[in-house]
């Protein structure tokens, strides 16, 4: 018996660390104007972000329950167990279906885990990493999930979000707030909270307050060095080339990957030039 572990678009993992790390995607719709595409990491993310720069309207989707029902039916008849890792049902209905085709192949060897406060992005792949990493050292599936379901409420995101016109046009914002927003150079700083949702924690003016502000927030943090620590960007890392300057500079981190983009699945609401810093807090 083998543990196949698998995850959604949204954890922005890329075809290379699927390999790496021996786990498998369930790819996400994505609905790009009149055009769909799946997010199955084959289609090069910039095309994504050009089409959102050239003002396409691109609106997330979820797999069918029915994409779960094969994968955990195949798992089955083989006779492996599964862990499945999903963006927070606080953000998506993917959870949801995935709780549906566990139900509808009846049984007990498949856990689902709600990425909880590692909602989505980096902080999720964070858990999938962890995952494989337990796998690797001969822990049960049960093992696993119980382990993971713990570990998501140490998972920190803290991002600064450069525009705010992406969430607007989400409808995560009203237009006119977001206007507002842009004319005073208003530089919001995100978390996920306990649930998953996005909170934003400061609206800071002008983007090296905010970025003083989010070097701040991680030295407040006790970071824990059995995990990476991974700088994430939107569309282009200048920004996130500048933060992790700061963050050095400031001597509160050790060592730091090589800072990681954000996909489109997540990209579409937080738009290009975001950048911060994914964890796990001890």
């Amino acid at each position: 018996m083998s543990i196949r572990i698998f995850t959604d678009s949204a954890s922005d993992i890329t075809r290379a660390e699927l390999e790496e790390l021996q786990a498998e995607l369930i790819a996400m719709p994505l609905q790009c104007g009149e055009e769909t595409y799946v997010d199955d990491k084959t289609t090069p993310v910039e095309i994504f972000w050009q089409m959102l720069l050239d003002g396409v309207n691109i609106k997330t989707s979820l797999p069918s329950p029915d994409t779960f029902v094969q994968k955990f039916k195949a798992a089955k008849e083989a006779g492996d167990e599964v862990i499945c890792i999903l963006i927070a049902s606080k953000l998506s209905g993917t959870y949801q279906g995935a709780m549906l085709a566990k139900q509808i192949v009846d049984y007990d060897g498949i856990h689902v885990i709600d990425a909880g406060h590692a909602a989505a992005s980096v902080a999720e792949k964070m858990l999938v990493i962890a995952a494989c990493r337990m796998r690797d050292q001969g822990c049960t599936a049960e093992e696993i999930a119980r382990r993971l379901e713990q570990l998501r409420g140490s998972v920190r995101l803290i991002a600064c979000l450069d525009t705010l016109e992406y969430l607007a046009r989400g409808g995560r914002l009203p237009a006119a707030v977001a206007s507002i927003g842009t004319k005073l150079q208003l530089k919001p700083i995100i978390v996920f909270g306990e649930n998953g949702e996005i909170q934003v924690v400061k609206k800071c003016m002008g983007s090296k307050r905010a970025m003083r502000d989010m070097t701040e927030m991680v030295t407040e943090c006790r970071i824990n060095p059995e995990y990476p620590v991974i700088p994430i960007f939107a569309q282009n890392d200048r920004n996130c080339q500048e933060y992790v300057a700061s963050l050095k500079n400031a001597g509160c981190v050790g060592a730091m990957q090589v800072p990681q983009g954000i996909g489109a699945t997540i990209g579409s609401y937080i738009g290009p030039g975001g950048y911060g810093i994914v964890f796990v807090e001890k």
